[in-house]
């Protein structure tokens, strides 16, 4: 259903459910006072609740209506056959051509045009006779047809609303003197195609019927326009076609210089009876929206009505909406000048012979002589009556998706300045990630975020500037270093700008500062912060991430990475069930790992896909190679404790491992002398070195360090091994052939990277280690000569590495 007919940044319909399901129970009211195409207040009533949606562009309840309220498919089939016959053949007679190949007359279904020129290109028509489509460069015949319809009078009503205020071009208009109204969006043709289409949609009785009918002709009125690009040839001698929904991507009024016109028949058929027609779209609504009962005031919601759609002034929402009524709000703001809404409905609007109230429109926009303080001084107006309307204690989502960080902080100083507390951000990267948008520095904030706000029991007046500048910039940084050291990673800015923001409202500095966060850290890049290159797998430099000027300095740093700790919770999930489900997952993460700590959606879907295999039901099982993996810890303990032995070593065996048995053999076992003394290790990091899986000793002295790793306790382990403060001991991580990927992952890392380079940590993998322990299992005595052929490590060289793990080579 809301497939039926585009519209600009319309949130995923699924997302909004689950937040008011979470939210709201059965016959609560949820309010969206920028109701857009209407996501909120329907998805509300499926799910048995009460919708109000809210906004100035009388297009937002048009197509919300529409898209909602039931009507009888087979009235729909009905008055479309009736159309067929009083619109179809006076239509297509504009579009007759002869077919290139048998001379028959055909059916035109789209002429290329080249702007500049003012001439057709080609001709893409269907044969009945041929029975299949084909192309052809204009003939006489068809150019004569152009010049007749150019010359004949218009014979219904259309549409010449200029696209100007007052004089003024548009911001998102064509920027074409020729091309400044409605009608010169089209072609005569298919201006003269429209209004006959029109004339007869408007004489149809049944009001709800004219109406659903009037929404599939706007839904394809852009796309008989001269905005519409070529579609490029298909398979078979066919040619793809554009929905309602997927074109228009530019959000402006742009004419290519060559442009593809639409049979108009064909276009609005497609509108009725396509995959993404009224047709289908009703039949969806129909069954999932059960019950709808429209009020025509809020008070109507209490007696039987169920949703409330009005076109009004977010400024104003306490004429129509009464106070502390109001259960949860889930919205979307404009974003700034991002979008001109109005601007882009007018095109619909003229044909509905709707107006645009432009003056009250929130945005950024010079022609509107509206600029940024206007647009942060309306919608934190709108906040506040927001605010008036929702009920004590209850919650605010804010939605939004915006790449500049200037208008990401007005929304939320607008929200703040309203009354309302933060309390948590979850940030969604795109369905598509561009590494480039991503790895931005600063200035950018690329994806969605979901904000959650609460209106508090007890009402206060917050105003800007209520600390310095000077501690408004020192809570910025103080909160980045602290993201960044409980991170112990690099980290791109959307993650920091999530924990900033947050940490800024709870030092009651998020009001004051006239900076941005990225702009102050900038300032900071040679004292605190550096940026490391990220590089994709040709190794070529795709964007940077934020990260110490020196660790070092950093005493609270935190030092397994943050990917590590959530590999591992997401380990310890598929651990604790037989079967999990991806939101069982996500629900654990995000509860473990909020705001700046929150992961985005497919990293914790690449890892659950490394560790775990989807069963039919959607469910996750751990994988089995994975079980068996971890089953093969107490086995490596134990050949590296018989290997020590027969080396002439004593052996120490971690106090997490003496516990486990292996072969009926208890590892505490393997212990050889009793009155093991560690000499040359510090008090304070004895615990933590006596945690470690296998040492080998030479009278106290620790020789040789291995750490048996299959997961993403490598680091941890490195880390624990680096307490060891000795530049002569063997150290050695023991890992599965299949962890490459990780271990080379690990080596990118700052942190891990330096600890491998400084300690000198070498890598046996588990295969090499069984096999060495295969061939000497009869020996009494082995020589250490020859177990350490079996070691890899890195080639010096390790700045310059491809990105391959073949640089992982034996000594």
């Amino acid at each position: 259903m809301y497939l039926m007919h585009k519209y600009w940044a319309r949130k995923p319909h699924n997302v909004v459910s689950e937040y008011i399901e979470n939210y709201t129970k059965e016959g609560e009211i949820v309010l969206d006072p920028f109701c857009g195409s209407g996501p909120t207040p329907i998805e509300a009533i499926k799910l048995g609740r009460k919708g109000i949606g809210v906004d100035l562009n009388p297009i937002s309840a048009f197509v919300t209506r529409m898209t909602a309220m039931p009507v009888d498919v087979n009235s729909i089939n009905k008055t479309f056959e009736e159309i067929k016959v009083n619109c179809k053949n006076e239509i297509n007679e504009l579009y007759k051509t002869k077919c290139k190949k048998c001379g028959n007359f055909s059916i035109i279904l789209a002429t290329i045009w080249d702007r500049e020129k003012k001439e057709p290109l080609e001709l893409r028509y269907y044969c009945g006779n041929c029975k299949k489509r084909n192309a052809k460069k204009p003939d006489d015949d068809d150019l004569k047809l152009i010049i007749r319809i150019e010359k004949m009078d218009f014979p219904y009503w259309h549409p010449t609303q200029r696209l100007a205020y007052n004089g003024e071009d548009f911001k998102e208009g064509t920027h074409l003197t020729n091309v400044d109204s409605v009608d010169k969006l089209f072609t005569k043709r298919n201006l003269v195609s429209l209004s006959i289409l029109l004339n007869h949609i408007e004489k149809i009785k049944d009001q709800k019927i004219k109406d659903i009918f009037q929404f599939a002709f706007t839904s394809m009125s852009h796309l008989a326009s001269r905005m519409c690009p070529v579609a490029k040839p298909g398979g078979k001698g066919h040619w793809s076609r554009f929905s309602a929904t997927s074109f228009w991507s530019q959000h402006r009024y742009y004419l290519p210089i060559i442009s593809m016109e639409s049979n108009v028949w064909m276009l609005f058929r497609s509108a009725v009876e396509a995959k993404q027609g009224i047709i289908n779209g009703k039949t969806d609504s129909n069954n999932k929206i059960k019950y709808y009962k429209e009020a025509k005031k809020f008070e109507d919601l209490r007696d039987g009505a169920n949703i409330f759609l009005k076109t009004h002034n977010a400024l104003e929402l306490t004429q129509i909406i009464p106070k502390n009524s109001v259960d949860y709000v889930f919205t979307d703001p404009p974003y700034g000048g991002a979008v001109q809404y109005f601007e882009l409905s007018t095109l619909w609007a003229s044909w509905l012979k709707l107006d645009l109230n432009y003056k009250d429109e929130v945005t950024i926009n010079k022609q509107q002589n509206k600029d940024f303080d206007y647009y942060h001084k309306m919608l934190t107006a709108a906040f506040k009556q927001v605010y008036d309307v929702l009920k004590k204690g209850r919650y605010m989502t804010v939605t939004f998706h915006s790449t500049d960080i200037k208008v990401w902080t007005s929304i939320i100083k607008a929200v703040v300045l309203a009354g309302f507390d933060l309390e948590k951000i979850v940030y969604q990267p795109p369905a598509r990630p561009s590494a480039k948008g991503l790895l931005q520095p600063y200035g950018s904030a690329v994806g969605d975020y979901y904000i959650r706000f609460k209106k508090p029991d007890t009402d206060r007046k917050l105003s800007e500037g209520q600390v310095s500048e000077e501690r408004y910039e020192r809570v910025v940084v103080e909160a980045a270093k602290r993201i960044l050291a409980e991170r112990g990673e690099p980290t791109i800015y959307q993650y920091i700008l999530n924990g900033i923001i947050v940490e800024l409202k709870q030092e009651g500095a998020l009001l004051s500062g006239k900076k941005n966060p990225d702009e102050v850290m900038k300032e900071h890049l040679d004292d605190e912060f550096t940026f490391v290159n990220v590089k994709d797998e040709k190794g070529k430099p795709v964007g940077k991430k934020w990260w110490f000027k020196d660790p070092k300095s950093v005493p609270y740093l935190e030092l397994v990475p943050l990917g590590d700790r959530i590999e591992t919770a997401i380990v310890d999930v598929l651990h604790s069930k037989i079967k999990v489900s991806f939101d069982d997952v996500l629900q654990e993460i995000f509860i473990k790992f909020p705001n700046a700590l929150t992961p985005d959606t497919q990293d914790i879907m690449g890892l659950l896909k490394e560790y775990a295999d989807a069963a039919p039901d959607g469910k996750w099982a751990l994988k089995p190679s994975v079980k068996v993996r971890e089953s093969e810890h107490s086995k490596m303990v134990y050949i590296l404790g018989i290997i020590g032995q027969r080396a002439g070593f004593d052996v120490w065996i971690g106090l997490r491992e003496q516990g486990d048995s292996y072969n009926k053999v208890k590892l505490a076992s393997l212990i050889n002398n009793k009155r093991l003394n560690f000499r040359f290790i510090p008090v304070t990091n004895l615990d933590r070195v006596k945690q470690i899986d296998v040492i080998w000793l030479d009278d106290g002295r620790i020789k040789y360090e291995f750490e048996v790793e299959n997961t993403t306790a490598i680091t941890e382990a490195i880390v624990r091994g680096s307490n060891i403060p000795h530049n002569t001991i063997k150290r050695l991580i023991i890992i599965p052939k299949e962890r490459e990927k990780l271990l080379y992952r690990k080596l990118e890392e700052p942190m891990l990277k330096e600890s491998l380079a400084r300690d000198n940590w070498q890598f046996i993998f588990y295969n090499d280690l069984e096999n060495f322990y295969s061939n000497n299992l009869h020996k009494k005595e082995i020589l250490i000569q020859s177990f350490e052929k079996v070691f890899r490590m890195p080639k010096k060289d390790m700045e310059n590495k491809q990105n391959s793990l073949n640089l992982y080579l034996p000594e």
